[in-house]
């Protein structure tokens, strides 16, 4: 009966632990089946194309603009809608006290810019200078201390040399052996003292050497910065060069005595101005050369203006014909929302043709790293989750980590990004089948 027992006990024992394995097993599976199943790819180096398309019209014209000088006041208007011009006719004058009023502030304003670059500059070299002169001033400084102390150390080396060439008799007294240890122990104490200053003093030295070093740095740095103006950023730059050209422009209508004459002969369409107004960044004046081109016209968004310039080489094709040329953007002018671009056609191009489309290709620098535009999620900014190894319930497991990232570029299907933590090595998720969450453990989705 014992034995019966410990069998039916035994049995017992097996099932149960054959009902555990089969219950690990199966919610394992469930546990694997739950996971969310990953598609990765590494960061590669590569540039970002970006392609604009946009439909326009061809305008069986030969219509020119000729775009007003912001700011200037009309003085008279030459020429009027229809009347024929060559090269050189006068078509308006400008307002020669107002122009020369205009061209006075600006010479101020690039004289005293011009000042104050060159004190800058005087600042800069002066502080290098300085910087220069403070290091070599504290390596004499130090130099010099470190020197006197060793000279110190080793006068008192010689006298503790000396002192126990001085030992006392065997049989001199207590008193006069006490007062020779005592002697010895100053000695040995002093010198301590004074290892201790030279070793503090080297110390000292090698510290204010590199608060020196990165003084001169700075110092270099900043005269570098001073001399290129790189301290006026993008923006600071961009206005000095508007200046410089608007200087250049107004100095050569003043050689003119204010007048703006046509560069090719042709029929004026349209005048837009009158006396006494002043003028704007938009066209003052339309009209058909005799070259008997075509103007093509397009808009384009927000979005697409900064991948599209004025003297960009675009493709033109027009539906219906196997037309395809390649024209250079004239002009660019915002309005309404948009941006309107012109182009005019070489003579011959499109003829009998009333629609158009653009393609305008620009490719980026080459960017470190690059992932497909479907990796970027948004968590409030710019994010990508990432493949990495943990300790689960199975082991070794693959989990997702979020990584906020700065993003560069893009097109519509790649990004480049940006963080100081990003590695080559990196496997950054790009495809799931469900939504990810910080940490959550997924599997390669084969």
């Amino acid at each position: 009966m014992q034995m019966e027992s410990k069998k039916k006990l035994w049995r017992g024992f097996m099932l149960f632990m054959a009902v555990m394995l089969i219950m690990t097993y199966v919610s394992r599976m469930v546990y694997v089946s739950r996971m969310p199943r990953v598609k990765w790819r590494t960061p590669t180096s590569a540039s970002i194309r970006n392609q604009v398309t946009a439909e326009g019209t061809v305008e069986a014209v030969n219509a020119q603009a000729v775009i007003g000088l912001d700011g200037l006041l009309v003085e008279k208007v030459c020429v009027a809608a229809g009347d024929r011009m060559e090269a050189g006719t006068v078509l308006y004058e400008v307002n020669t006290e107002d122009l020369l009023a205009q061209l006075a502030q600006l010479n101020a304003q690039e004289e005293a810019w011009q000042k104050q670059e060159q004190a800058k500059r005087r600042d800069a070299a002066t502080n290098a200078a300085r910087a220069q002169e403070d290091y070599d001033t504290t390596v004499i400084e130090l130099d010099r201390k470190i020197a006197e102390e060793t000279k110190k150390l080793e006068e008192l080396m010689e006298d503790l040399e000396t002192h126990m060439f001085r030992i006392p008799e065997e049989d001199a007294s207590d008193e006069i052996w006490i007062a020779w240890a005592d002697e010895r122990l100053r000695f040995d104490r002093e010198i301590a003292e004074k290892k201790r200053m030279i070793e503090d003093a080297q110390l000292e030295k090698e510290k204010l050497l590199r608060q020196a070093d990165r003084n001169i740095e700075d110092a270099k740095r900043a005269r570098s910065a001073a001399e290129g103006n790189l301290d006026l950023g993008a923006s600071g730059v961009g206005q000095v060069r508007e200046r410089q050209e608007r200087i250049a422009l107004l100095t050569e209508l003043s050689e003119n005595e204010g007048r703006v004459a046509a560069k090719s002969a042709g029929d004026v369409l349209e005048v837009m101005m009158q006396s006494g107004m002043r003028m704007g960044s938009s066209a003052v004046l339309r009209y058909a050369d005799d070259a008997g081109s075509r103007i093509f016209h397009t808009v384009i968004t927000q979005e697409q203006k900064p991948f599209v310039h004025t003297g960009d080489t675009v493709r033109l094709t027009f539906p219906g014909s196997a037309e395809e040329v390649s024209e250079t953007i004239d002009s660019i002018v915002q309005e309404n929302g948009g941006y309107t671009v012109t182009i005019r056609l070489a003579q011959g191009v499109a003829q009998g043709r009333t629609e158009g489309v653009m393609e305008v290709n620009s490719t980026s620098e080459i960017y470190d790293f690059v992932v497909p535009l479907k990796a970027l999620y948004n968590d409030g900014s710019n994010a990508i989750y990432v493949l990495e190894e943990k300790e689960g319930i199975l082991g070794t497991e693959m989990s997702v980590r979020s990584m906020t990232v700065r993003l560069l570029d893009k097109n519509e299907d790649y990004a480049a990004i940006a963080d100081e933590l990003l590695s080559g090595d990196l496997k950054v998720v790009t495809e799931c089948d469900r939504e990810l969450k910080n940490g959550m453990a997924v599997k390669v989705w084969e």
